[in-house]
């Protein structure tokens, strides 16, 4: 048998636009001669559609667009295609359903197998059904939609029912020669060697080829890699697709051959590249080219800069820099270097003036209070938030999208100013940690051959210049001892030895800074505990255990 998985970039709600991307994919891989196409899961409404499913036209409009993309195809080879469709068990819900479209007419083959609860997904589609088989050329191909489980939780295939049932035994048990697997796993850094080792030992342990497609782009915070896979009953890998990128990628069964493109390199490489997918997608598919930055002379928006350069081009990205009264000589030099180097044009916008002119506003309204005793950051507030406003103007004026350029390490401790450093469309890099940042930024230079991003960038201890000689270290522990006790505490399974006092003092100031992250710009996750993401902590809670 030859298969083609089609690697495709949905639009979420783009039912007429996917089915013209679907059946361009299905075109071309007719022309390879392949007996059976298959698209990721969602592929003709989008990954995570959300409340869009709840809207009184939207089931309707899948059946209608399933009828367009079946005489869309009817002259290519056979198409399963993952598509919302109604319930025929629970009214008002819909099944998330592998649907096969032949000889200009579409049936419903498979349905998603989950394990219920308070999901997303659970919410408006069904779950808990059985995957179905579909007999194609002499072949029995066991359907089956469900994530990749990066996560190593597997819904799919470990589940095990209270009644004992398996959905993947049961499948196996009624004689299936390959399972086909309709997927649409999220990015998570280090997460695609684990789910190539989950899927070679299913093949293996159950002697079944086995094809797994998934979606490659980016949709709000997600970022969808691509790498489909395919492997024989041996467990041996027979293809993988290209990362981060669309693709028709062939399998031949007979032939024992695919292409096999090559994973990243490195972990840094990885994530470079889900950025770079990441914002070009969210900027494009909210109707833009353009994006602001904000250039400070540091790293953080170094790399947001270089990122938006690659992924929208260097002619779409504009920096701004806003020096005060405190920032260094060195900072606006190092910010002019970095846009030079990347061919990114500068406005430099001096906020002295307006900082004088919020003072002597402010004076009448300040004078009711008196100073707080541990110090007064009012002002320092001011500059961040006056930079905000300058950002968000020259965005209205330029139709472009602002990119935020905190980081998670900033974000965990609540080390930012609301309506000011927090504005943006995007947090690009807002679940990398500072010590992920710099990494990132030393494999881009490395990778190009040449220092981009400027060495004295490097050099510069951290700094957001609020005031002479400040450093972020006056307010935070370094980087190098926080970004551990962060990773400790997000990590899947925090349990094990009692938290450090360094482990105390930011859980501490993480619950505290919950207000100041649900109001921060969304961002892309590439972490397996993003803020915003499985991280859930009341706002107005107060952690206290009884010792």
């Amino acid at each position: 048998m030859k298969i083609a998985l089609l690697q495709c970039n949905a639009v979420t709600g783009d039912v007429v636009g996917n089915v013209e991307r679907i059946a361009a994919a299905a075109r071309e891989a007719a022309a390879a001669g392949v007996d059976l196409c298959v698209t990721p899961e969602l592929a003709l409404v989008g990954p995570e559609p959300g409340s869009y499913a709840r809207m009184v036209d939207f089931a309707d409009g899948c059946g209608r667009g399933l009828d367009l993309l079946a005489e869309a195809v009817r002259d290519a080879p056979p198409l399963l295609v993952g598509a919302p469709v109604r319930s025929v068990y629970a009214r008002g819900l819909l099944s998330n359903a592998a649907v096969l479209c032949r000889d200009g007419q579409w049936q419903v083959t498979s349905r998603k197998v989950g394990v219920g609860g308070m999901s997303k997904e659970g919410r408006v589609f069904e779950l808990g059904l059985s995957c179905g088989i579909l007999t194609l050329g002499g072949w029995r191909l066991g359907i089956a939609l469900c994530d990749g489980e990066a996560d190593g939780e597997s819904p799919f295939w470990e589940i095990q029912y209270a009644s004992g049932h398996n959905p993947l035994m049961e499948m196996i048990q009624r004689g299936v020669d390959a399972i086909v697997h309709m997927s649409a796993t999220p990015f998570c850094r280090g997460a695609q060697e684990l789910i190539e080792h989950r899927l070679s030992h299913v093949a293996a342990r159950h002697h079944v080829h086995l094809f797994s497609v998934n979606l490659a782009g980016g949709f709000d915070s997600g970022v969808y890699g691509g790498q489909s896979v395919a492997f024989d009953p041996t467990g041996q890998l027979l293809a993988r697709g290209r990362a981060f990128e669309e693709e028709v990628l062939v399998v031949d069964t007979a032939a024992g051959a695919g292409d096999i493109h090559p994973s990243c390199a490195c972990a840094e490489e990885s994530m470079w590249r889900a950025l770079t997918l990441g914002v070009r997608d969210f900027v494009g598919k909210c109707h833009a080219e353009k994006a602001i930055v904000g250039l400070s002379g540091g790293m953080d928006s170094a790399l947001v800069c270089a990122v938006a350069a690659e992924a929208l081009g260097p002619e779409n990205v504009l920096g701004v820099l806003m020096p005060s009264p405190y920032s260094s000589e060195g900072s606006v030099t190092d910010a002019r270097a970095l846009a030079e180097n990347l061919g990114v044009r500068t406005v430099t916008l001096p906020i002295e003036p307006v900082m004088r002119a919020f003072a002597d506003t402010l004076r009448p309204g300040l004078g009711l209070f008196p100073e707080p005793a541990g110090g007064d950051t009012t002002f320092e507030n001011v500059q961040a938030r006056i930079r905000g406003v300058l950002l968000s103007s020259l965005a209205n004026r330029a139709r472009a999208l602002v990119l935020n350029t905190g980081n998670k390490s900033e974000a965990a401790v609540g080390y930012s100013t609301l309506y000011g450093d927090t504005v943006g469309a995007l947090g690009v890099i807002a679940d990398l940690t500072k010590t992920e940042v710099y990494a990132v930024a030393r494999w881009f230079n490395t990778a190009r051959g040449e220092e981009l991003i400027p060495r004295a960038i490097f050099d510069k201890a951290p700094s957001a210049e609020l005031r002479p000689g400040q450093k972020d270290s006056d307010s935070l522990p370094p980087y190098d001892v926080l970004d551990p006790a962060l990773q400790h505490l997000l990590s899947p399974d925090p349990h094990g030895l009692p938290l450090s006092p360094v482990e105390q003092d930011v859980r501490a100031r993480m619950f505290a800074a919950e207000f100041k992250r649900r109001q921060e710009p969304p961002a892309l996750y590439l972490s397996d505990m993003p803020f915003g993401g499985g991280w859930q902590v009341p706002m107005s809670g107060r952690y206290r255990m009884p010792r």
